[in-house]
């Protein structure tokens, strides 16, 4: 694994295998001293000024009723820009909540800026995490080339301009652990602690376990974007499939329906032929039509007109459910005993017949308890 200190501006490049800090005096130079670990992973540290660290204490229930949403509006109040352009990652343990944010317009352009490393970049993260984990009530301070670094627990640390500043805030009983001060640095340490408090221990870099799945790791992973789409292809196919089944039930439906009404029809149609020819136990929904024709070429209504006309008759007769008792087809007239459930049926087919222009006739109608049947004459 690989490390790389990021300068805040145009400065010198830092990176490691692991121990020592190594030089690279521009972003170029570094490129070309990377080349022999072309294709490594590496962790790459900003500058914790890019950071906005926030800890809050707060029990597991509240922390589940804020869920992700929720802890990062937390951070609102202490950033300037709107939180839906912030990188924002926590980490809760212990109840305690520990916040980070970074713009992710500086995540894009750190992005941008390395891409031509010749190293497979897996973490940024804050470079206060360069320095040891502090003991309880203890702060460690480093200055690592003219950097000065701050730790002050696991989860927040910062890098601070003016030392004598910020020193200036820190709580009177603190330990202060320090390296490398200068003697401007030890003069202001001085003058805030006394020496029970203070102490000094080299420096030496120590590689982060598993930096790649920090919790403050604001890197954006590929594997991320990855689930997203593949969250949002389950959610179509799902869709989709819901779509197919309410399609298939529809369809299966209607042609439940469909086939009702085919069967009935069949039905009439053959006891309409058995009607009007008698009965015949060859005749079938099948071969109706084939019987039908043949029973018209045997008999003197055999006329192409007389077929025309029934042809176009018959499916309004059964979609009245008009059953017709006697046909009779002579000089382009087809006459009809029709026997229906009403009167006002008979009158009825015969309007539709002269609206669908035929010219209808509607004779001597006959009504009793069951029905009425009367003659209609058809041109």
């Amino acid at each position: 694994m690989l490390y790389i200190w990021m300068p805040e501006t145009n400065g010198t490049w830092y990176w490691s295998t692991g121990e020592n800090w190594l030089q690279s005096n521009s972003l170029e130079q570094l490129i070309q001293d990377l080349q022999t670990h072309n294709g490594k992973e590496a962790v790459v540290y900003f500058s914790s000024r890019h950071a906005q660290v926030f800890q809050q204490t707060m029990n597991k229930t509240h922390y589940k009723q804020l869920g992700q949403d929720g802890v990062k509006f937390l951070l609102e109040e202490f950033v300037t820009l709107p939180i839906d352009q912030m990188k924002v990652v926590h980490h809760f343990q212990n109840d305690q909540l520990n916040i980070l944010g970074v713009a992710q317009s500086t995540i894009e352009t750190w992005q941008y800026a390395l891409s031509l490393l010749p190293v497979q970049i897996v973490a940024f993260l804050p470079d206060f995490l360069m320095l040891p984990e502090p003991e309880a009530n203890q702060v460690i301070i480093a200055n690592l080339y003219d950097h000065v670094l701050v730790r002050e627990n696991a989860w927040s640390g910062d890098a601070v301009d003016d030392l004598g500043l910020y020193l200036e805030f820190l709580p009177a009983d603190t330990q202060v652990r320090h390296s490398n001060l200068n003697f401007s640095q030890l003069d202001s340490l001085a003058t805030v602690t006394n020496a029970d408090q203070r102490t000094e221990s080299a420096y030496q870099f120590q590689q982060l376990v598993r930096a790649k799945q920090h919790p403050f790791n604001v890197l954006p992973k590929a594997k991320n974007a990855e689930t997203q789409w593949s969250g949002y292809w389950k959610a179509a196919a799902v869709v989709l499939v819901a779509v197919i089944f309410v399609q298939l039930a529809y369809d299966a439906l209607r042609w439940a329906k469909l086939k009702k009404v085919a069967d009935q029809t069949a039905v009439q149609a053959i006891d309409q032929y058995k009607s009007w020819f008698g009965e015949n136990s060859r005749v079938t929904e099948q071969n109706i039509k084939s019987q039908f024709e043949s029973q018209l070429r045997m008999s003197k209504l055999g006329d192409t007109a007389a077929l025309s006309l029934l042809s176009r008759v018959g499916p309004i007769l059964m979609q009245k459910q008009i059953v017709a008792q006697q046909v009779n087809y002579a000089d382009s007239t087809l006459a009809m005993s029709l026997k229906a459930k009403s009167a006002d049926d008979l009158q009825a087919l015969t309007q539709q017949l002269n609206q669908q222009g035929f010219q209808a006739e509607l004779g001597n109608v006959q009504a009793d308890s069951i029905g009425a049947v009367g003659m209609v004459k058809i041109k």
